[in-house]
């Protein structure tokens, strides 16, 4: 084992800067605007650095290049369908946004249809986040268990999570955004270390990149089939914009990146320079994945007990150099921090805006912003329970898992946006009908907890999970399409009759 204590002075440094940016930005937030939009002045560079680092988790920068190693590249281009998804975004969704005057995305659906939807969408993405942040603290805490086995993981649990809540509850989005910045800066050179140790390892007789094409990891098998319900190409790309339909349409912590800069300009430009960001992921998950399999290949032997998710840590602790080593477990924690500081801050404002705001006739500012920063704590707590209890049970292939959690919470709710926003002529009435079949469909492809196992003959769809949000948004948006032109058809025809 190759850790050393300068490795934990690295790691220190790091944690004591990242607080330091809170304890700095704590004492610039003198209202909601302040601590939950910036007041709009944010540079679209921080916020475009902002909204790559929230996406780009310790569960994209562990679990995909685990996933490269099992499987090849392909695994990594998801990207590619992000990439479309940003273009949309910039055009369509942030000037609507901006437009809105809402304190949360999910106002817009209470001016759109009703109360009730904007209870359940606030509900529903706060439900997303506290499961979300579990899986995200889950993988830093495997990666120092395996670095350090003697130290007990809910000590490291309660650590991690204390910090992200101190520096976010501290100094709100500000300290959100330019500690995203840093920390993109931090992982993106974590992963060029972690990929360029795997090559440089390698026996001289052996080639990269034939090495890799004799495995089947460049181009897989089924890699150009149409067949969306394997790992193909095609699959891969519409997965990757479906699944982030909910992301950039419905999910208040990039929604509310819309709303830091000071023009809707601005707010464009942050998205359109995260497409060379997402390039680089391509870059980065395919390299760390391919060195690391050249390496255990090659060079090493990988030992029977180190399972998928485990194998970067343990590659890290194991082969790369004092210090280096600390530095990239310092990485891992910058992508679960960024995650993390955003889901706590943009849980803080529904809480606040959605949930506890509309019981108030009039709600003084400042008990906004204090309800705001208690949240933050009190979901920093439950999520920090749940990554224990992931600890225990463990959680087979955790990137996969994710994208059918987003599937089953997510999409329902990106059809509601995508009815309000693209069909205009839907009420409440069709919205409620097509949000209902979809949360039916979410039910009948995820089965959670075998609920539907009750229904005679049931037997669990076969849909690869980046393609589950395409059949749950779907089920919301088309019937709630059919049931307007219905209506529409019926108008006329009473009109004729008359």
């Amino acid at each position: 084992m190759n850790w050393h204590w300068i490795n934990w002075v690295v790691i220190f440094i790091y944690f004591l800067g990242i607080v330091g940016i809170g304890i700095y930005f704590s004492k610039k937030n003198e209202s909601t605007s302040d601590y939950f939009r910036g007041a709009g002045k944010i540079p679209a560079w921080v916020t475009a650095c902002s909204i790559y680092a929230t996406a780009l988790s310790s569960l994209s920068f562990m679990a995909i290049p685990a996933s490269v190693f099992k499987n090849g590249w392909i695994m990594g281009m998801a990207p590619l369908g992000i990439i479309l998804m940003v273009l949309w975004s910039a055009k369509t969704f942030v000037p609507f946004f901006r437009n809105l005057e809402v304190e949360t995305a999910y106002e817009y659906l209470e001016k759109r249809f009703d109360k009730k939807f904007r209870f359940i969408g606030s509900i529903t993405f706060i439900i997303f986040h506290i499961i979300r942040i579990a899986i995200i603290l889950y993988l830093p805490i495997l990666a120092l268990t395996v670095a350090l086995p003697q130290i007990n993981p809910m000590f490291l649990v309660g650590i991690v999570g204390f910090l992200c809540v101190a520096y976010t509850s501290l100094g709100g989005i500000k300290a959100v955004v330019w500690s995203d910045a840093i920390q993109t800066i931090v992982l993106l050179f974590g992963a060029a270390i972690i990929t360029i140790s795997g090559i440089v390892e390698l026996p001289t007789d052996i080639k990269v990149f034939e090495a890799l094409n004799k495995a089947d990891k460049i181009i897989t098998p089924d890699m150009f089939s149409l067949n969306l319900a394997g790992k193909t190409l095609i699959g891969i790309i519409i997965g990757g914009f479906l699944s982030s339909i909910y992301a950039y349409v419905g999910s208040q912590d990039i929604v509310q990146r819309y709303s830091t800069t000071k023009s809707v300009e601005e707010a464009k430009k942050s998205l359109y320079m995260n497409i060379p960001l997402l390039l680089t992921s391509i870059v980065i998950f395919i390299g760390m994945g391919s060195g690391l399999y050249l390496f255990f290949t090659y060079s090493q032997t990988l030992p029977e007990t180190v399972s998928g998710n485990a194998i970067l840590p343990y590659f890290v602790v194991n082969y790369i150099p004092t210090g280096l080593s600390g530095l990239v477990i310092a990485a891992i924690f910058a992508a679960t921090q960024s995650t993390v500081s955003s889901s706590l801050n943009s849980v803080a404002i529904c809480i606040a805006s959605d949930i506890v705001k509309p019981f108030y006739k009039i709600m003084d500012d400042k008990l906004e912003l204090k309800i705001g920063k208690y949240s933050s704590w009190i979901v920093g707590l439950l999520s920090s329970m749940l990554a224990f209890r992931f600890l225990k049970v463990g959680q087979g292939d955790i990137f996969l898992y994710f994208q059918s959690i987003t599937g089953l919470l997510g999409g329902p709710i990106a059809g509601l946006f995508l009815v309000g926003i693209f069909i205009e002529k839907a009420t409440s009435k069709e919205a409620w009908i097509g949000f209902l079949i979809s949360i039916f469909m979410a039910f009948y492809i995820g089965n959670p907890m075998g609920i539907m196992e009750i229904l005679p003959g049931y037997s669990k769809p076969q849909i690869f999970e980046f393609l589950i949000s395409l059949v749950i948004i779907g089920s919301c948006v088309v019937p709630s399409w059919l049931m307007s032109n219905v209506k529409i058809q019926r108008r006329k025809l009473r009109r004729i009759n008359l």
